[in-house]
């Protein structure tokens, strides 16, 4: 499968990515976004879904790993890659980092 072809597929349908539409929630639409995303890529639905999650998880470690200025041995040489292919067509807004919290006292996680 394209990768390119798939985020610009899902792209189109806001309604797949962006939480703050009130459509998002609706699942009939949400469905019918995918059965028209798998039109548009020639792949069945289940495959384009499993797919754009691994993009999108791919996307969000790199992104992060980039914030924290750490490069892992075997991504740091497919980030560049990552973001010369992906990067203009993510919608940014709906593709950010949620933030997390620890139960441990800061310093303690070291």
């Amino acid at each position: 499968m394209e990768d390119r072809k798939l985020i610009i597929a899902v792209c189109l349908r806001p309604v797949l990515y962006n939480t703050m539409m009130v459509s998002y929630r609706d699942r009939n639409k949400k469905e019918r976004a995918w059965v028209d995303v798998a039109e548009d890529t020639g792949f069945p639905v289940d495959v384009c879904r499993r797919k754009w999650k691994s993009l999108r998880d791919r996307y969000m470690r790199h992104k992060k790993s980039e914030q924290e200025g750490k490069k892992s041995g075997s991504a740091a040489g497919d980030g560049e890659e990552m973001e010369v292919r992906w990067g203009p067509v993510l919608p940014r807004p709906f593709v950010t980092p949620r933030e997390t919290s620890s139960n441990l006292p800061r310093g303690a996680e070291e």
